[in-house]
């Protein structure tokens, strides 16, 4: 299932269920799983891993070399999940030194024209909207949602089950569960369209919890700094798993 005008390094490993459309180049190192499609026009770098069941989109190119001017040619990877969607070209760099790749999860759906910059991290199940650009080492939780034309600064953390509104300006941490509008970028309330499609994981009492810390986070009056620091010890674990790894920005009240 390689096309004839594909090239496809002797080095690179590609099993036979692999389809490897027309114009599409695999260089050396590249690793692809089983069942994977890229359909035309694809560059796969090196040291790059695609998934299982992954689909990648025309003139997508995956692995590149990170746009950091740090970076100095050391090998560095791309892992890509598998069962993930890649749209038409999207670009997805390498990670580099400082953390030593990129990583997207499984059944990640990136559409079209997105670029997902160095040591970014994508949880899985997120959904990527048209466009969206990324600067190193963006943080994307697990079953997030980020809108259209947004731009996410570098080293921002968009929450896990968190909703970020298209053609924003993420230049603060969105924590998770929570939507993210406005300009500039502001909490609006629980995501609950995303909460309440998981009954079994969000009964209406865990929900009901995460509400209440939040009002206590943004309406209290207290510094939010003093009550992040609490959250490293809830019993929540979306709020305890987002603030131990805080980095000091948050969306605004």
């Amino acid at each position: 299932m390689i096309h004839p005008s594909a090239y496809v390094s002797p080095s690179a490993k590609v099993p036979d269920s692999a389809c490897v459309g027309p114009w599409c180049v695999v260089d050396d190192g590249a690793e692809l799983g089983e069942n994977v499609v890229l359909q035309s026009r694809v560059h796969v770098c090196s040291w790059t891993s695609v998934g299982d069941g992954t689909v990648v989109g025309d003139g997508s190119v995956l692995g590149g070399a990170p746009q950091d001017l740090k970076y100095a040619g050391e090998p560095t990877r791309l892992v890509i999940g598998g069962n993930c969607t890649i749209r038409e070209y999207c670009t997805l760099n390498r990670g580099t030194a400082a953390t030593g790749e990129t990583r997207v999860g499984n059944s990640v759906l990136i559409m079209a024209y997105t670029h997902v910059a160095h040591d970014c991290r994508i949880g899985d199940f997120a959904v990527i909207s048209n466009r969206v650009d990324m600067g190193g080492h963006v943080h994307i939780g697990e079953y997030a949602t980020v809108g259209g034309q947004a731009g996410i600064s570098q080293c921002m953390t968009v929450g896990a089950y968190s909703f970020v509104g298209a053609m924003l300006k993420v230049d603060r941490d969105v924590p998770p569960a929570s939507r993210a509008l406005g300009s500039p970028l502001a909490w609006a309330g629980l995501n609950l369209h995303a909460l309440r499609k998981y009954p079994d994981l969000f009964p209406e009492s865990r929900i009901v919890a995460i509400d209440r810390a939040y009002r206590e986070l943004y309406r209290s009056g207290r510094p939010i700094a003093e009550i992040a620091e609490e959250y490293k010890k809830s019993p929540e674990p979306l709020l305890r798993d987002f603030f131990e790894t805080w980095r000091g920005t948050l969306i605004r009240p």
